[in-house]
């Protein structure tokens, strides 16, 4: 559940990063372009993500510390994304993989 929760985050603030007009992305894929062009529907949707989000930690932890720990989410994925992606260190594919292998640790533990 807290991997969704933070893929939905992650993906959240990356449609807002992508937004801005001082990141520099040389070889923007396909649908980031898309994404860039719809300003609007990257708005609403990476507004909506945060939303779903919000509303599953709130139903899985109450509603203070549901807030709380968006908050804290929200601060992690989006210093993780600033700081790192101007870099290049992990490409979405190593991204699906990551979740992928959290999802299955996450299932096995919990």
């Amino acid at each position: 559940m807290y991997t969704i929760i933070v893929l939905l985050v992650f993906i959240a603030f990356f449609f807002l990063y992508n937004l801005s007009k001082k990141t520099e992305w040389s070889d923007k894929p396909a649908w980031a372009a898309y994404f860039e062009k719809k300003r609007i529907l990257s708005t609403v949707l990476s507004a909506i993500l945060i939303l779903i989000a919000g509303v599953l930690l709130e139903n899985d932890n109450g509603m203070v510390s549901g807030i709380f720990s968006l908050m804290v989410i929200l601060m992690a994925m989006g210093s993780v994304i600033v700081l790192l992606f101007p870099f290049r260190y992990v490409s979405v594919k190593q991204m699906a993989l990551l979740f992928l292998v959290f999802i299955v640790f996450e299932q096995l533990i919990f």
